[in-house]
């Protein structure tokens, strides 16, 4: 079984996995933000308070990243996650660890939330498995105004204490 492992993320991760990003991960954030998956990874890096981590194969390659955002509202952190195929060679070890790493990515918030899109049916099944549930569906979203899901997660205090 493949082995691999979670950090701080850079700058130098979101250019490396940019080009090799999930085509599913690729349509979503062109239909909700209109941007290139360099921008879109690049963004969290330059807003306060953001949570970064890489997720870094075996062979030290940049198959993933993650984290949450600060919003304008208080107690709500946007949660996300893009990824390479790649990832899908590490499930078992991805799924394990995945309830760790969302504990310690929401310490600060009340609720992690974010919009995906309604045919990205990979994501919302993680989401769904971590405990996010489906609150709504908005008919025309972002740039592209094609369906997407509200997904939102209440953090669990009890949970964040044992995580640290």
């Amino acid at each position: 079984m493949k082995k691999g492992y979670v950090r701080q993320g850079k700058i130098d991760d979101a250019v490396e996995l940019a080009p090799k990003m999930r085509a599913a991960d690729v349509l979503e954030i062109k239909r909700s933000d209109n941007t290139s998956p360099l921008e879109a990874l690049l963004t969290p890096f330059t807003m306060k308070k953001s949570k970064t981590y890489s997720i870094i194969s075996e062979n030290e390659e940049v198959i993933g990243m993650f984290g949450s955002t600060f919003t304008d509202f208080p107690g709500y952190g946007t949660a996300w996650m893009l990824c390479s195929e790649e990832l899908f060679e590490y499930t078992i070890q991805f799924l394990r660890e995945c309830p760790y790493w969302v504990q310690e990515m929401g310490k600060e918030y009340d609720y992690l939330f974010n919009f995906v899109d309604k045919e990205n049916v990979v994501a919302l099944r993680w989401l769904k498995y971590l405990g996010f549930t489906e609150d709504k569906e908005i008919a025309e979203y972002g740039a592209g105004k094609t369906p997407f899901i509200f997904v939102l997660k209440t953090m669990d205090k009890e949970a964040q204490q044992c995580v640290m």
